[in-house]
């Protein structure tokens, strides 16, 4: 049908053309027979897509040219009239405290409780607090754990506020370590139950520091320990463990009262309660059968945790620790070097130093491979690094034991593959030489030497040869 419309159209065209008549009935004919598209207006997209691909170009080539120009752009004045802006490391620890500065005045307050009153409220209002909690460590309100609200609210009031205040100090870090490991936020209020914040707080068990580690324990997560260096001191190192180590026995327990308690009382000690529970892995099941400290240490953990989030209500004030900082940084030191040299170089008193590195016990830092982190306050960092530059570039260490070290490589023993010899092990006897048993049995002293990968005529009384002999001499 398509084929006899175009031969019809063909015809017409050709009769119209042979008469003469005008192309423009041949297009109106046409463009009866054939109806017209709606007329769409045919955007190039490619053209307009590069055109505008172009005009991004010469801009920013007009924005690079201007930036290249200004590098060549010629001073109108002599080059030693030029002057920098003046600044100087004081300048910039000056600059850095007043960022990181903050204000220790107490704020009245909320409620209008005047300072010194103690606020005690009805269980009913005790029990709707502790249900407002938000923690993944779950918290119970008993009598118990009254006693111990009374305890920091009201009896140890001044040791309460003395530790909200403290929180500035090492809450930050304990924080972030606990978000890093993917812990409950709430196992940082553990550090006030087991030294009430205090980094030189020692037991009668030998446990030491913020999180009361003991040598063996300490060791086990990595500590350093020893008559110059304690870590357990250290908040960041002892920080560091204790979280590692909170975190194995929650894998081990899967119950965050029963990690708590281990923390205190050690695993061995929470095992034969578990045992004599009958095997039950419920907090309160095996309470009874844990030592009273332990108990105790659970329930003032959750005290705590309630007076932190509530600490206004009861009229508790931080009492924040009068420092000339308000914020650290930390440099390493790759030589030892005394404190007091430090304290001269940054004019940071002996007792600040030893405050913010507790782990130091004879006031030294000590010379360590990998360099020793020492605690500053953030705004004296820039002069100890204009007064002491050289001690926080770290020395080729590897390139020096490389080049200083005097490598003997102990030869591998050879084993004789002929049969007609037989092994005896000779122990060398006093006044033996490897020349007095090699004449003795027949072979020679590179011979010994090859059979037991010695590269050295020395022989010990007691030391074991290996000889190969005709078998006719080895039941000499």
């Amino acid at each position: 049908m398509k084929v006899k419309c175009s031969l019809i159209f063909l015809t017409i065209s050709l009769i119209l053309a042979g008469c003469n008549k005008d192309f423009i009935l041949f297009s109106t004919v046409n463009n009866l027979l054939r109806p017209s598209p709606p007329e769409v207006k045919i955007v190039d997209v490619q053209y307009e897509l590069q055109a505008s691909l172009k005009l991004d170009r010469k801009n920013q080539y007009a924005f690079q040219e201007d930036q290249l120009a200004t590098l060549f752009v010629y001073p109108t004045s002599p080059l030693a009239e030029i002057t920098t802006p003046a600044f100087t490391p004081l300048d910039l620890d000056n600059k850095v405290k007043n960022l990181f500065g903050y204000s220790t005045d107490q704020l009245p307050n909320p409620y209008g409780f005047v300072e010194n009153e103690t606020v005690d409220y009805p269980d009913s209002i005790y029990r709707k607090r502790f249900r407002l909690i938000t923690s993944e460590v779950p918290l119970v309100y008993n009598h118990q754990v009254k006693v111990y609200i009374d305890v920091y609210a009201a009896r140890q009031r001044n040791l309460t506020q003395r530790m909200l205040g403290k929180k500035r100090l090492y809450y930050p870090y304990i924080e972030q370590v606990l978000a890093e490991k993917q812990l409950p936020d709430e196992l940082k209020h553990l550090v006030m139950v087991e030294s009430a914040m205090h980094t030189e707080a020692y037991s009668s068990m030998s446990a030491v520091g913020l999180w009361q580690f003991r040598p063996a324990t300490g060791r086990s997560f990595g500590l350093e320990i020893n008559s110059v260096v304690d870590e357990r001191l250290d908040p960041y190192a002892a920080t560091d463990a204790a979280i590692s180590y909170l975190k194995r026995l929650y894998e081990v327990y899967g119950d965050w009262l029963l990690a708590i308690a281990a923390y205190n009382c050690g695993p061995g000690n929470l095992n034969k309660a578990i045992v004599r529970s009958g095997g039950s892995r419920n907090f309160w099941r095996v309470n009874r059968y844990l030592t009273r400290e332990t108990r105790n240490n659970v329930q003032a953990f959750m005290a705590l945790v309630y007076l932190n989030t509530f600490s206004a209500e009861h009229n508790l004030r931080p009492e924040y620790p009068q420092l000339s900082f308000s914020a650290v940084d930390t440099v390493r030191l790759y030589q030892e070097v005394p404190l007091q040299d430090i304290a001269v170089a940054t004019s940071v008193t002996m007792d600040e130093l030893r405050l913010l590195n507790p782990a130091l016990v004879k006031d030294r830092v000590p010379f360590r491979k990998g360099g020793y982190r020492l605690v500053l306050p953030l705004d004296k960092v820039s002069r100890f690094e204009q007064q002491r530059y050289y001690l926080l570039n770290a020395p080729d260490y590897a390139a020096e034991v490389e080049r200083t070290a005097q490598v003997s490589r102990k030869k591998k023993p050879i084993v004789p593959e002929t049969t007609n010899l037989t092994k005896l092990v000779y122990q060398v006897r006093r006044g033996n030489t490897l020349i007095s048993i090699a004449r003795r049995y027949g072979c020679s002293v590179k011979d010994i030497q090859d059979w037991n990968g010695k590269s050295d005529h020395i022989v010990r009384v007691g030391e074991e040869l290996n000889l190969y002999i005709p078998r006719a001499k080895s039941a000499r």
